[in-house]
């Protein structure tokens, strides 16, 4: 069920990290979900993680019954190789529900070797309290909630303690750690057909799940074992045991590389992509109306045009800003600590006693480019963990220059799209200053204004990039023009 958009999530961010190493809350409250716990079946269940075929890792789910609710524990493995680097990342979630399998409290950790994401979170009077732990410092966040909320982990148990027939449909408000954002998700019971690929012709219940305009299919048994999961990107988890899941066949070819399995390759070679100042591309494959057209990239029909900013027409202002227009792109959120005390010292530190607004955002890509060591850092980056780590990709080049701009006073907010380089598009993400209007900003290359191959498909911080998962793998990029 919703486990593989958390998958997704991780994945998401992971292929975001492609160009650096070679260029050196609250919605509408759904209705109550009737549910009858008796008849769930509580215990364990294994699953395979595959991407196109080639298994990726594996999922292991635990739940068991609890005086007025479950506890529940899942844990998932992903083996994977970016830009020739293996890589390991893990997931652990463990908490507790009511008989309603509504959200009471949860401990969510995201674990790659360098660094962590620590999350904990508990409901109490109609507020979700979260607490996101780096190293030794801890931020808060409290989200107002209008009704019960659930957690990818325990949506299945949602779904089998249900009555399990053709045309149920319910909505639920599922949260989802890794982004630490809430979100309805439509679920639909559509028939009860063999499970694709089995083994044998098992019948179980065909449940479609829809989240944030990204679909999964999951086949569930009468019992609620889940046996299949269907997903973006190619991602399909599969139903097995302990020995399989962790000791059975891995990639049995050449290592999975995410990063090039995703890249987008065109045609006609881009001379100096470092240096363009326009770029005409035609897109297919995807819905076009989901791409921004703005001043910096303009739509025509099936084709953008993007044409880098001119510097000497933007109007600059002292800082802080303080007019009502660009107001929401300078507060915190759980992943831009932008108000704790760390995060403002740095960003003093770097703006020093710099007022003029586009000075500053000079004075800033200097200061991280001499902080930061580019390297490949599998995580979901925070201001307060990349501060203390020091390195990353460009997740944390766009997390650490949004959070400190804000600190500072400097409307920003963070783009990921592609970026060209060697024959072909990479997905990347970057920022955007407001002086009079969005200005594009690129700390991984050090750019500002970024180069014209930068093609924005998204705006927003990073609990906005799962919408890259509509986009991956599906769209194609035609080179109609560059210079």
């Amino acid at each position: 069920m919703a486990r593989i958009v958390r998958i997704g999530i991780v994945l998401v961010w992971l292929v975001l990290i492609g160009v650096l190493v070679r260029e050196r809350l609250t919605a509408p409250a759904p209705a109550p979900v009737e549910s009858a716990p008796a008849t769930l079946r509580t215990g364990e269940q294994w699953m395979n993680v595959y991407h196109q075929s080639q298994k990726i890792g594996y999922v292991h789910q635990r739940s068991a019954p609890v005086d007025g609710g479950f506890e529940f524990e899942e844990r998932s493995l992903l083996r994977l190789v970016v830009m020739d680097t293996p890589q390991t990342v893990r997931t652990i979630i463990t908490g507790r529900t009511g008989t309603d399998y509504a959200l009471q409290r949860f401990n969510f950790e995201l674990s790659s070797g360098v660094g962590a994401l620590r999350v904990h979170g508990a409901v109490r009077d109609g507020v979700l309290h979260l607490t996101l732990a780096t190293g030794a410092d801890e931020s808060t966040q409290q989200i107002p909630l209008t009704g019960p909320i659930y957690l990818p982990a325990t949506l299945q148990s949602l779904v089998a303690s249900g009555e399990l027939r053709a045309g149920r449909q319910f909505d639920v408000q599922v949260f989802d750690p890794s982004v630490m954002k809430d979100a309805t998700t439509r679920i639909t019971v559509e028939r009860q057909e063999p499970v694709p690929e089995a083994n044998s012709p098992q019948p179980a219940w065909r449940v479609r799940e829809e989240y944030k305009g990204i679909r999964t299919t999951a086949w569930i048994d009468d019992h609620g074992t889940v046996l299949r999961e269907e997903g973006p990107m190619g991602l399909v988890l599969r139903h097995t045991d302990e020995h399989d899941a962790v000791h059975g066949a891995w990639n049995g070819g050449a290592a999975l590389d995410l990063v090039q399995t995703v890249a987008i390759p065109v045609a006609t070679h881009i001379e100096d992509p470092r240096d363009l100042s326009l770029l005409r591309v035609r897109l297919r494959g995807i819905d076009l109306d989901q791409i921004p057209s703005d001043p910096r990239q303009r739509r025509t029909g099936d084709s953008w045009t993007i044409a880098r900013e001119d510097l000497g027409s933007v109007n600059s202002y002292p800082l802080p800003y303080t007019d009502a227009e660009q107001r929401a792109s300078l507060a915190a959120t759980s992943l831009l600590q932008v108000d704790h005390p760390r995060v403002r010292a740095a960003a003093t530190e770097a703006v020093g006693d710099e007022r003029d607004a586009l000075h500053a955002v000079w004075r800033l890509l200097a200061w991280i480019h001499a902080y930061m060591n580019p390297v490949i850092t599998m995580s979901i980056p925070n201001a307060l963990q990349v501060l203390d780590e020091r390195q990353g990709d460009c997740n944390e080049h766009a997390v650490l220059f949004a959070a400190l701009a804000r600190a500072a006073g400097l409307p920003t907010r963070i783009a990921a799209g592609v970026v060209y380089l060697d024959g072909a598009f990479y997905y990347h993400a970057w920022d955007e200053v407001w002086l009079g209007r969005w200005v594009s900003v690129d700390p991984v290359f050090n750019q500002f204004p970024a180069d014209a191959t930068h093609l924005k498909f998204i705006e927003g911080g990073p609990e906005e990039h799962l919408a890259l998962l509509q986009i991956m793998g599906r769209v194609g990029i035609d080179v109609l023009a560059s210079r």
